[in-house]
């Protein structure tokens, strides 16, 4: 196969890996990123390694007809976050990875949600077909994994990224079968989760530690959202535990050299990796 990969570093060891396979990759788009939670400083060098395109502008009508006439047969994308252009299946496969178990939690960014609202049966990821309707298209492969007591955001992703080259590479060696065998998503099962709003991201103090650490764990190093000395700060690492006191919740209880801890309903929030941010609130 001959393929062109829409993303950024995360998804790229599943691109790496089909090369592996004696796949052919032609051009990577992916879009500019801020390289510190999100990066694609390796898409950059794979691409000045292999020489091939790499594009960071959204794909356009003109690329695909483009990339089509010159043999390539396979379109993934993996974390793209502009709309592909139709792709005639006649002439290619297109497919999507998506971070869920479809037809569950289908959205831009469902994996916060499903830890916080604990939708253990919308864990883990699908390749599906491409359709001009966001995350619902037919399923050609997907894997399932269980949401662990404590799961972060960093540990749902880091499951992805041990099984997915295993799975992307299981599905191209015999695309065709799985293309063929796909199966529609349940429509009366499916939903979609509204990515996060800052509000959601916020760190109340009046609620218990375990609530707390509920939202903590579902942003993770991207980053919750606190109030205290009257502004907004963004959070990115912290310890709770529950502990009785008598101070009014969203009290800064105690300051060391690096870490300041704030009063909760039933106990302490210890923030030991954050920064003052500009978001209003």
């Amino acid at each position: 196969m001959k393929f062109v990969f829409f993303g950024y570093d995360f998804m790229l060891p599943s691109a790496l890996r089909l090369i592996e396979d004696g796949h052919s990759l032609a051009a990577i788009f992916t879009f500019p990123c801020d390289n510190v939670f999100n990066f694609n400083t390796d898409c950059q060098t794979i691409a000045g390694r292999i020489n091939i395109p790499l594009i960071q502008s959204p794909a356009t009508p003109g690329h695909i007809e483009d990339f089509i006439n010159q043999g390539c047969n396979a379109f993934i994308a993996a974390g793209y976050p502009h709309k592909i252009p139709p792709i005639d299946e006649e002439k290619a496969y297109a497919i999507n990875v998506h971070p869920t178990y479809l037809p569950y939690a289908r959205g831009l960014m469902p994996i916060p949600k499903i830890i916080m609202q604990n939708l253990g049966k919308a864990a883990g990821f699908t390749a599906h077909k491409m359709t001009q309707k966001f995350d619902a298209g037919d399923i050609l492969i997907q894997h399932k994994f269980n949401l662990g007591p404590k799961e972060t955001v960093e540990t749902y992703t880091a499951k992805i990224a041990l099984h997915a080259p295993d799975m992307i590479s299981a599905l191209f060696a015999d695309l065709p079968k799985h293309w063929k065998e796909a199966r529609p998503q349940n429509e009366k099962a499916a939903f979609t989760l509204p990515a996060p709003t800052d509000e959601e991201r916020m760190l109340d103090w009046t609620k218990p530690v375990h609530d707390i650490d509920t939202v903590g764990r579902a942003f993770g190093r991207f980053g919750s959202i606190a109030h205290f000395d009257a502004r907004l700060w963004v959070v990115y690492d912290y310890d709770v535990w529950q502990e009785k006191h008598k101070l009014t919740p969203g009290t800064v209880a105690a300051r060391l050299s690096r870490e300041i801890v704030i009063a909760a309903q039933n106990g302490f929030v210890c923030l030991k990796a954050f920064e003052a941010t500009d978001i209003t609130g």
